[in-house]
């Protein structure tokens, strides 16, 4: 689940939780398919989802993931749902809630 702080130039898409790494197959850690589907990704219908780290054995390492649009956009609308029934701040005032404005962001950047 998204941490509670944000920062206005994080990759809003790095908040979306991801499947377990080690369920994924070699083309979806490659980005060369959907994290969540397997549907195959050219450089035109790719998402980045941001940077990400994973523990291997003794050391952490970097990787890349990449979705499809409509699943970028099912999962940022989840987690901007699950986050807001959850969040005093959003049920008070969105406008003001660092993690649920960044999620906003993250819908926009998948419909892009």
């Amino acid at each position: 689940m998204p941490s509670d702080t944000v920062s206005a130039s994080d990759n809003a898409l790095t908040l979306l939780p991801l499947p377990e790494f080690n369920s994924l197959s070699q083309a979806q850690v490659r980005g060369a398919t959907c994290v969540w589907d397997g549907v195959p990704l050219t450089a035109e219908t790719a998402v980045d989802l941001g940077e990400r780290r994973v523990r291997r054995i003794t050391e952490r390492v970097s990787w890349f993931p990449r979705a499809c649009r409509p699943c970028a956009l099912k999962q940022a609308m989840d987690a901007l749902l699950e986050h807001g029934q959850s969040c005093e701040q959003c049920v008070d005032d969105s406008s003001l809630c660092p993690v649920g404005l960044t999620l906003t962001r993250a819908i926009r950047e998948a419909r892009r």
